[in-house]
């Protein structure tokens, strides 16, 4: 019962959300799929830090 809960909400919520014309839903959607790969470039690139705490903490 709640799943259904839940998913009635997401959906009521993504009708309000989307917009109504079909070229703003295509601009949305390609804005999302950038904002996307980019967030997977950056952990690609993302330099690995090494811990070097072998000192007393103060």
């Amino acid at each position: 019962m709640a799943v259904t809960l839940v998913v009635s909400l997401v959906l009521g919520l993504a009708q309000i959300v989307m917009p109504e014309e079909s070229e703003h839903k295509r601009d949305l959607l390609l804005a999302w799929l950038r904002h996307r790969e980019r967030r997977f470039q950056v952990k690609v690139h993302r330099p690995t830090r090494k811990n070097n705490r072998t000192g007393s903490r103060r």
